[in-house]
C-alpha cells in the first residue's frame, strides 16, 4: 500500500485532499526527469545545475521544462502539470527567492 501526504496551505481557503506518494525510484538511468519551475527568482538557476549534475549522474532518457507563474495556482487545474506529468517520471519543483 502506499504511504499518505497531507499537505496545508495556509494561504488558501481550508480544503482537505489526500495523494497517494508513487513509489520511490531506485535510479535515474532512462527516466525521463521533468523540472518545474513556479518563475520565483533563481528557482531556474537552481533547476538548471541540477539538472547538469543529475544528467553527468545518470543517463537519462530525456529532461522536460514546464514553468508555471502566480502565487494562487489551482494545481488541480494548471494544464502545465498535467503537461509534465504525462511525459515525466518523476519531477523537481523549485520554490525559490
Amino acid at each position: 500500500m502506499a504511504d499518505m501526504i497531507e499537505i496545508f496551505i495556509p494561504t488558501a481557503e481550508p480544503r482537505i485532499k489526500k495523494f497517494v506518494i508513487n513509489p520511490r525510484l531506485h535510479n535515474l538511468n532512462g527516466k525521463v526527469l521533468g523540472f518545474l519551475w513556479n518563475e520565483k527568482p533563481n528557482g531556474d538557476v537552481l533547476l538548471h545545475r541540477l539538472q547538469t549534475h543529475l544528467s553527468r549522474k545518470y543517463k537519462l532518457a530525456e529532461t522536460a521544462w514546464e514553468q508555471i507563474g502566480g502565487l494562487h495556482v489551482d494545481v488541480d487545474k494548471a494544464p502545465e502539470i498535467k503537461k509534465i506529468a504525462a511525459i515525466a517520471d518523476t519531477i523537481v519543483i523549485a520554490v525559490c527567492d
